[in-house]
């Protein structure tokens, strides 16, 4: 599960860093700490059988995100601030499918 969750959040680690810094609004640091505690959520969930520490884990980092997307514009001038931007997305995104998939749950592409 550690190999799963540190594949969903891999990204060139040098970029990742620098895309990171740029991400300094209050709702951008929530999300990060958010996926950042991500594979020690699915071990503490493995280990304890707790698969309801996972489902309260994606549903606050749901809630965070929901926060922050209505809180900013993506789409901006700034290239490097947009593509972090995504990433952050993108990031959020694979971390809540790989979740998903752990309890079960299939995450559809589309709604």
């Amino acid at each position: 599960m550690k190999q799963l969750a540190a594949r969903g959040l891999s990204f060139d680690r040098d970029a990742g860093l620098a895309a990171a810094a740029m991400l300094d609004d209050a709702h951008e640091q929530a999300v990060l700490s958010s996926l950042t505690r991500y594979p020690e959520i699915v071990e503490q969930a493995a280990v304890n059988r707790a698969p309801h520490a996972l489902v309260h884990y994606l549903r606050d980092l749901a809630n965070h995100f929901h926060t922050y997307y209505n809180a900013q514009a993506f789409i901006v001038g700034e290239t490097a601030l947009r593509n972090a931007r995504l990433a952050l997305v993108l990031g959020v995104q694979q971390v809540l499918r790989n979740g998903l998939t752990l309890l079960g749950v299939s995450a559809p592409l589309s709604m």
